[in-house]
């Protein structure tokens, strides 16, 4: 079943990179991180500044130097929690374009065609399975977002609800026994 899915059908992990790319945002974040913490700097020399001309010119009128402390201060606390938001961002955008790299890399050793399946191949591919019934089972291909086992857990339910880009039913080769299957991009 696995090789049906992975290994003999192409068409799925174009999907799934096609997928993936269209959840990455493009946009040159480590610039906007670089903008962000060059003004968060420049914002606590200023603070800083401030502080040492109160200290040298204690004549300075208080509301003048809270107003203006104030005003550093809370432009400071904005500063670092949009360069921490972002450089989360930027971490998830580079692990996904990581795990892209790699099965890329892992397809074009073996030529495109895969003949067995190792644990780095399975896991490069399926980040995790839901058994929903002893006859059905629904692969997850990580997206952008990686989840803590806890997080998977509380969301299973609703990962059985996405949208799956391939349904199918295996066989063995008896024919006897069958197994409805989905991959679905988490």
């Amino acid at each position: 079943m696995l090789n049906k899915v992975f290994l003999k059908d192409l068409d799925i992990m174009s999907t799934i990179q096609r997928v993936i790319k269209s959840t990455i945002k493009v946009d040159d974040v480590e610039s906007i991180i670089e903008k962000l913490t060059l003004e968060r700097d420049e914002n606590e020399i200023a603070l800083s500044n401030l502080i040492d001309t109160k200290v040298k010119t204690p004549d300075i009128p208080e509301s003048i130097f809270n107003t203006k402390y104030r005003e550093y201060s809370d432009r400071l606390k904005v500063l670092t929690a949009e360069i921490n938001k972002l450089e989360l961002e930027h971490v998830k955008n580079y692990d996904t374009k990581k795990r892209m790299d790699k099965i890329n890399e892992i397809l074009g050793k073996k030529n495109l065609v895969i003949d067995e399946l190792d644990s780095e191949i399975l896991s490069t591919f399926i980040y995790k399975m839901i058994s929903v019934s002893p006859n059905e089972i629904v692969y997850c291909i990580a997206g952008t977002k990686n989840y803590s086992d806890n997080e998977f857990k509380e969301r299973r339910f609703e990962f059985l609800k996405t949208k799956p880009i391939i349904v199918e039913t295996y066989h063995t080769p008896d024919g006897l026994d069958k197994m409805l299957y989905r991959v679905v991009v988490i």
